[in-house]
């Protein structure tokens, strides 16, 4: 294994960002990117109190509108997103998380923290990366993902 450049202001955020597709993808199964997206947007969106609408969505995500139309039918149905009439203009049907998406979303925030704990428990900061950090890496990944996979076979039962 060669020495690799570590750059934490990077790198750090990069293994954060793998740790929640690899929750995602054994919390929920192989979501596709382009609904990740979509709920991703829906979240910021409404973390500064604006809630989008497909047709807005669609616009921001660079998606068909048929394609966003189909993501928030499945998470309406999942009980993650619910939609409802704008006062101001009652044509609008916007989208907004439900109380299950902020509790969904809150364990997330648990695990995002966790793993950044993790990995800058064990990052040599800005530099050279010595082989042994990098195989502390393998293995906590490795370990992500049996933790991973354990945790959804037990939702499964």
């Amino acid at each position: 294994m060669s020495e690799l450049e570590w750059d934490p202001e990077i790198d750090i955020p990069y293994a954060v960002v793998w740790r929640w597709l690899n929750l995602s993808v054994h919390r929920y199964g192989s979501t596709p990117t382009g609904q990740t997206l979509a709920v991703l947007t829906i979240v910021l969106l409404s973390d500064l109190g604006y809630h989008p609408t497909v047709t807005e969505l669609a616009e921001i995500t660079g998606l068909p509108k048929s394609t966003i139309s189909r993501y928030v039918s499945f998470e309406m149905s999942a009980g993650f997103l619910e939609e409802y009439i704008d006062p101001a203009d009652r044509r609008r049907r916007m989208l907004r998380p439900t109380a299950a998406a902020a509790a969904e979303r809150e364990w997330h925030r648990g695990q995002i923290r966790q793993a950044y704990r993790e990995i800058t428990a064990w990052h040599p900061g800005k530099g050279q990366m010595p082989v042994r950090v990098a195989k502390n890496l393998l293995d906590l990944l490795k370990g992500i993902t049996a933790q991973n996979e354990a945790e959804a076979a037990t939702r499964r039962d």
